[in-house]
């Protein structure tokens, strides 16, 4: 009984998550060139926003500043974030956003209901979104290159998930977590 009303609250604290929605060719940051260059934000930074927009939802900070695709951008230039044009998945954990894998569709639901940020690769793997939410077999998703609010189970190639060691959700579940053990 226990374990399931911990899981009833968890479910419900990480369901009330609210994403913004950064959009990669922002004026803001959408000209900047990714990692290295020479391809930009606005070009290939479908991950960095979709990142972006889960660490500003935690409130975490980069380097002093709010997180959006162009503030995280530098951050990953400065600690390690690229291989070449390439994301290193693991160079988040600093910001206490551990890489937890890639899995398949089916399992990103699981992660959803676990409080996990999860990011979907879709269009046949040519683009990353972040996954906010889902029913049935359609994701509810925050895409920062089209103007698409869902994609199915199908539309799917994988997910990245990150498990959220930083920030109010992580804090309140050991609360509760402890309170009933």
């Amino acid at each position: 009984m226990k374990i399931f009303c911990l899981f009833i609250i968890a479910l419900g604290v990480a369901s009330a998550r609210d994403y913004p929605l950064f959009k990669q060719c922002d004026s803001q940051w959408g000209s900047e060139e990714l990692g290295p260059g020479p391809k930009t934000i606005c070009k290939i930074g479908c991950l960095v926003s979709s990142v972006s927009m889960a660490l500003y939802s935690y409130g975490i900070q980069l380097n002093g500043q709010d997180s959006n695709p162009g503030t995280l951008n530098s951050w990953l230039q400065q600690n390690g974030g690229f291989s070449a044009q390439l994301f290193v998945w693991g160079s988040v954990s600093k910001l206490g956003f551990d890489f937890q894998g890639k899995v398949p569709a089916v399992s990103a639901k699981e992660a959803l209901d676990q409080g996990k940020v999860v990011i979907l690769n879709v269009r046949d793997g040519q683009h990353w979104v972040l996954a906010t939410s889902y029913d049935g077999d359609v994701f509810q998703v925050n895409d920062p290159g089209f103007n698409v609010s869902t994609y199915t189970t199908s539309d799917v190639t994988q997910a990245s998930v990150f498990q959220v060691n930083n920030g109010y959700f992580s804090k309140a579940y050991n609360y509760i977590k402890n309170f009933f053990n």
